[in-house]
């Protein structure tokens, strides 16, 4: 099959055209998460023929995920495959013509420029805030577009970020000043504190939302790399499926004037410290991040070191299991999911220096 052939019907449509398909195929998007948004969003953007796209993301397939993250499989799931891998694995059958670069990594301040060079948009595929306000900061310090989204319980919203001040030198996708949007922080200058916002754990979430918000996404994403600008759907986008609402903000009166991010040049989120340990949105757990980090771990000595201690397995780039007699806090039972990356997951309360203590008696600080 022809790449020409493949995307003819594509190229007819008159926004897009031969010229478009060739923008296309020599841009680069950066996908934040690979989860519900992501896997739809990367399809979409696989299957439109993106030339190279970047997938980042820290977890690895659970049963639950497959209601509505669409790459992955049942057998994904079993071997605790991590999400940017098996997602670049299904994505080369879709499309082969596309180069797919995946890591398996939480995206942080300290990677966020190693991971997101030389892309020509970044499009969220994200499940919590700080990472957000990562990506927003990244977006406007160096002149990139950011396609924000977000989707929980039969709700989703969308909204495009073109900064102010333009482009990058030599960026492939190119605004005016007149055509920029507020940044995140213009509309909301601080993320909301943790435990405040429905997850999709606690509040549930429809596969067809995620979808909807993914689609929409892409299709703004589609239109700035072909250089259709006046085709952007510039406003604060917002639905609940279930109650058949449909809403949308202008943004244009958005600028913050005194926006610490867009107008101040304060990146907070994109100069602050890597956290150790945090929080995880919706999973009752806590992500530990030793300084170590880039030696990673050896994980066949690490699956050696649990066995000891509860029934732990090796998958295709983590160990997991539960730990045997181990109560959190709140009395759950504690298991641990261990990367080669030198992270570790803790589940079973979202203290943090209870999730550090548990990581140093069993893994060693």
């Amino acid at each position: 099959m022809t790449s020409d052939h493949r995307y003819h019907r594509q190229t007819l449509l008159p926004g897009i055209g031969e010229r478009g398909q060739d923008r296309l195929r020599n841009s680069t998007v950066f996908i934040a998460g690979c989860g519900a948004l992501g896997t739809v969003a990367a399809d979409l953007l696989c299957r439109a023929g993106v030339g190279t796209l970047v997938i980042a993301d820290r977890d690895v397939v659970e049963s639950t995920n497959l209601q509505r993250q669409t790459l992955f499989t049942e057998r994904d799931a079993e071997r605790s495959v991590p999400k940017a891998e098996a997602a670049r694995l299904r994505l080369g059958h879709a499309n082969s013509t596309v180069r797919v670069r995946a890591f398996v990594a939480d995206i942080n301040a300290g990677n966020i420029g190693d991971l997101a060079t030389a892309c020509d948009l970044l499009l969220d595929g994200l499940d919590n805030f700080e990472t957000r306000y990562l990506l927003n900061d990244f977006a406007v310090s160096k002149g990139i577009p950011y396609i924000y989204g977000a989707a929980v319980s039969t709700e989703g919203m969308t909204m495009p970020v073109l900064p102010r001040g333009g482009p990058r030198d030599g960026a492939r996708v190119r605004w005016t000043e007149a055509e920029a949007t507020p940044c995140l922080r213009c509309l909301f200058p601080e993320p909301p504190d943790p435990g405040t916002t429905p997850t999709c754990d606690s509040a549930g979430v429809l596969g067809s939302a995620t979808a909807m918000v993914a689609a929409h996404q892409v299709t703004q994403a589609i239109k700035l790399l072909v250089g259709e600008n006046s085709s952007v759907d510039r406003t604060l986008r917002s639905f609940d499926l279930w109650r058949n609402e449909h809403r949308a903000m202008a943004t244009s009166a958005g600028f913050n004037p005194e926006c610490e991010c867009c107008v101040k040049a304060q990146f907070e989120f994109l100069d602050s410290e890597v956290a150790s340990a945090r929080m995880l949105c919706g999973r009752n757990a806590v992500q530990i991040r030793p300084g170590r980090t880039s030696a990673g771990f050896d994980l066949d000595k690490i699956e050696r070191s649990l066995a000891i201690h509860g029934d732990f397995k090796r998958g295709a780039a983590s160990v997991r299991g539960v730990l045997e007699g181990e109560r959190s806090p709140s009395g759950h039972p504690v298991s641990m999911l261990v990367f080669e990356d030198g992270r570790a997951i803790v589940e079973g309360d979202t203290d943090l220096d209870w999730a550090r203590g548990v990581f140093d008696r069993f893994i060693g600080s």
